[in-house]
């Protein structure tokens, strides 16, 4: 997928600073402000118009999502990486989406001041994502039950600009899309705004260090690491695995606690029992609690699941640690909610035969009880990165994903 650029002034000395879309720091080059970016719901943006014509400027919502969705049944499971897009809006002359406008003209941050009316949605994100994950595009129809999950989504609003006057015109290209349909009373002046948090410390003060498009910052001065949330910074709990070789990086891995209705995983045997992996169980499985451990940044949706399963079987021994290691951490680009909405699609990752699994937990439900936060130390040579106590590669390559996905 390619990296969008966007334009914003910065909040405490007005500079124009280009951001990319997969940055949750705003980090302004002329003053030197570092601030989390956030906003109440979905992100919004808008297309600047490039023709002016006659009639009222009003900007056309159209929900868009980024991410990867996977697809469970009892034959198999699928998944596709998606960049759709879906008018927000009845008007019968609107494009029906965006098309790649999205993806090739630059985006600009939907502001109180932006001139204009907007157009306000006429159903939820919920219905669209329902829409598309019912029928993924260039997926195998399913007919009969399924289990759906969209790990690593970006849902955002964009806004296109048209004029209304006797007619509705393109506001990009000038081209005409038929008669006025949009009702005055279904306009409003822009409501979205930007909310900027602070990337001090709450503990120290000092300042909070960590790649632009990790949700999470760490201080070195304290040894604690934040996540922004609506009204402020909050502790993450990290752990990190300790390794018989010296780390050159540590990728973060979400530790994830859950619990199921409608079928039994409390522990080990549970795991076994319910997946048939082929393994036998042991009196210690009994008794072992078992939780699952997705990749905190996102990649390839068969690389995802290959090392949820693989870390997750694995099961490492991780402890708490009184300092952070001063070796680099891996950006933070998943949320610990979407490594949740992950698990069940991770199930049928783990069984060897599916379809004896889907009928056990089509009507199941797990609900998260914990998240932790997980560094696994890795060493790395001229192509890959190695984790030598479970005996894994990932290409260098491949984490390129995780800050443009």
């Amino acid at each position: 997928m390619s990296t969008l650029s966007l334009n914003h002034q910065c909040p405490q000395c007005g500079a124009p600073v280009e951001l990319e879309e997969t940055e949750r720091v705003f980090a302004c080059p002329f003053c030197a402000v570092r601030l989390f970016i956030h906003a109440h719901g979905p992100l919004q943006y808008y297309i600047k118009p490039r023709i002016h014509a006659p009639g009222t400027l009003i900007y056309v919502p159209y929900w868009r999502l980024r991410g990867t969705a996977y697809v469970l049944d009892s034959e198999s499971m699928q998944h596709k990486i998606l960049d759709s897009s879906l008018l927000a809006s009845t008007s019968p002359c609107l494009p029906p989406s965006l098309g790649l406008r999205s993806q090739a003209l630059r985006l600009h941050f939907v502001e109180p001041e932006t001139p204009g009316y907007f157009l306000r949605p006429g159903f939820p994100s919920t219905v669209f994502k329902k829409k598309l994950l019912n029928a993924v595009p260039g997926l195998r129809p399913v007919h009969g039950p399924k289990l759906t999950s969209c790990v690593g989504d970006a849902l955002s609003l964009v806004f296109l600009p048209v004029f209304q006057d006797q007619e509705i015109t393109d506001g990009l290209t000038g081209a005409l899309l038929g008669p006025a349909c949009i009702a005055e009373a279904d306009l409003c002046s822009s409501e979205a705004a930007l909310h900027f948090i602070s990337t001090l410390c709450p503990r120290c003060g000092w300042d909070l260090q960590g790649d632009t498009k990790s949700l999470v910052q760490a201080c070195l001065h304290c040894d604690t690491v934040w996540e922004a949330q609506p009204h402020g910074c909050t502790a993450v709990e990290v752990r990190f695995l300790e390794s018989k070789v010296t780390p050159t990086r540590y990728l973060p891995f979400w530790n994830l606690r859950f619990k199921a209705t409608g079928f039994k995983l409390d522990t080990w045997a549970d795991l076994i029992r319910l997946t048939y992996l082929p393994r036998v169980i042991q009196p210690w499985m009994e008794s072992t609690p078992f939780s699952f451990r997705v990749p905190a940044f996102k990649i390839q949706p068969a690389l995802f699941l290959r090392l949820s399963a693989q870390v997750s079987l694995y099961q490492p021994s991780i402890s708490p640690r009184d300092t952070l290691p001063r070796v680099p951490l891996h950006p933070v680009t998943l949320p610990k909610e979407e490594g949740m909405d992950a698990v069940p699609v991770l199930l049928g990752k783990l069984a060897p035969t599916p379809k004896l699994l889907f009928p056990k937990i089509h009507h199941g439900r797990l609900a998260p009880l914990s998240a932790t936060l997980d560094y696994i130390p890795f060493t790395e040579d001229t192509k890959e990165f190695l984790q030598p106590e479970m005996n894994m590669a990932i290409q260098k390559n491949a984490l390129l994903w995780s800050t443009t996905l």
